[in-house]
């Protein structure tokens, strides 16, 4: 017996999806793949044209007309505001006379979390990955797409994209892991003895300092916190010579859709922020998303990001805290490495050879950093880990 049709659609806006459908393929897959999150980015201008974001989203049916698989998709002009450098790709394609953009990435925007890419319903239909796989190959033949790229794509979606031959792309990542501990002075046992000094060193400074932290329910955030947060996200992001994407609007709509999930925590010195982090709780995780600051904060950055958060993870029986894009500094703070990928179709056998051999090289170099990470780790007790 033949399996029951299937009928794909690209939707150009997750405003043309509905929430309730999206999200029952969306369901415990995270916090940032949910239509209220893509609906905060989309509607708010920051996953819009003018930033380069086009929505494609792609959308199976089956038979009965029941939504039963998505992905988040974005048709782009420019590489701004993502987390995977290509523009040695893009220079190589362009000089052999090629045309690299629009390109096609599957990615939750400004947003780099590790996470299911392709949203299959309970109870999905056999071969409906396989299925939008096929049908986002078929898109880029049809219209001539370079390429098309999956930012930080969860194990699963990482073996399906391999399989329908597209390339893997490592990082390094940090996660703190919650083995089930009573308290803040339970987790701080189960680091080595030189860990745990600098930590608790790192903490009485702080104290010390006179700095104070305020949280700020997602519920109870207005137009004058997310200002302040902006201002010192914009401050480091200027020393840093880096493009800060997010914008009023888009934090108080993710505030709106989330509730108290959000907290802005602001460190004050003298009554003025001096650092602010914005940090979402979902399914488990607390998640480190945005920090901002002005000029030397190392220390409150560390106990804003990490040591507050993990004492928090703790109070609130969460298993994991997610510590944002990289930084081997959050290994001595209790964080564990853990690999990230991107995966990467070409369109262009010549252009998918020369990347595959970059990234046989690169690829070498990151996973010899990742073992040299975990042989690093904090805690004294294998066991712990």
């Amino acid at each position: 017996m033949s399996a029951a049709p299937l009928s794909t659609a690209m939707v150009f806006g997750i405003s043309g999806v509905d929430p309730l459908e999206w999200d029952a393929c969306a369901a415990g897959k995270g916090p940032f793949v949910r239509h209220a999150y893509l609906s905060a980015a989309e509607d708010s201008g920051l996953a819009g044209p003018d930033n380069g974001w086009r929505p494609a989203h792609l959308i199976v049916r089956d038979a009965s007309g029941r939504l039963v698989g998505a992905a988040p998709l974005y048709l782009r002009d420019r590489s701004t505001d993502e987390f995977w450098p290509d523009q040695a790709w893009i220079d190589a394609f362009q000089a052999a006379g090629g045309r690299y953009f629009p390109k096609l990435v599957m990615e939750i925007p400004c947003t780099p979390v590790t996470g299911a890419r392709i949203l299959l319903r309970e109870g999905a239909p056999s071969g409906v990955a396989d299925a939008m796989i096929g049908v986002l190959h078929a898109q880029a033949h049809k219209h001539g797409l370079s390429s098309i790229h999956a930012s930080f794509p969860d194990e699963t979606d990482r073996a399906r994209f391999e399989a329908a031959g597209w390339l893997t792309r490592h990082a390094v990542d940090y996660e703190w892991r919650n083995e089930g501990y009573r308290d803040f002075a339970d987790f701080t046992a189960a680091l080595t003895s030189h860990r745990r000094g600098t930590l608790l060193w790192e903490r009485r400074k702080v104290i010390a300092s006179g700095v104070k932290f305020r949280d700020v329910p997602g519920s109870r955030v207005a137009e004058a916190d997310v200002v302040v947060f902006l201002d010192l996200l914009d401050d480091l992001h200027v020393r840093r010579g880096r493009r800060q994407a997010l914008t009023v609007d888009f934090v108080l709509r993710l505030c709106a859709a989330f509730g108290d999930a959000v907290t802005l925590t602001f460190a004050e010195a003298g009554g003025i922020a001096i650092g602010a982090l914005l940090t979402v709780e979902s399914d488990g995780c607390l998640y480190v998303r945005n920090w901002g600051a002005r000029e030397d904060t190392r220390l409150v950055h560390f106990e804003t990001c990490y040591h507050r958060t993990i004492e928090r993870a703790i109070a609130h029986g969460l298993g994991r805290v997610n510590g944002g894009r990289g930084g081997a500094h959050k290994l001595a703070r209790g964080f564990l490495p853990k690999l990230a990928h991107a995966c990467h179709w070409f369109l262009h056998t010549n252009m998918r050879h020369a990347v595959a051999e970059g990234l046989e090289r690169y690829n070498a170099q990151v996973l010899a950093t990742f073992a040299e990470e975990k042989a690093r780790q904090p805690f004294r007790q294998p066991d712990r880990r």
